[in-house]
């Protein structure tokens, strides 16, 4: 499966129709494991770039969390 713009574009308007009128732009630098997409100014859309890399997620949401107060960022 090819992750492009034009999927980023469907996938968001079908699961966040409030965010469909957004700009659509890939993220020159994305990664290995996830394709990432600049959406409008101030969000980012990540989607992995394989199914082996799905996995990652939930560890992600998992751990992120958990690690948030020692970050230097908000």
């Amino acid at each position: 499966m090819t992750i492009d713009a034009s999927l980023v574009r469907a996938l968001v308007a079908a699961q966040f129709p409030q965010w469909a009128a957004l700009s659509v732009r890939p993220v020159a630098r994305s990664g290995w494991d996830n394709r990432s997409f600049r959406l409008g100014v101030s969000l980012l859309v990540r989607l992995p770039s394989a199914p082996r890399y799905a996995a990652q997620v939930a560890r992600e949401q998992r751990w992120l969390p958990a690690l948030a107060p020692q970050l230097p960022l908000p």
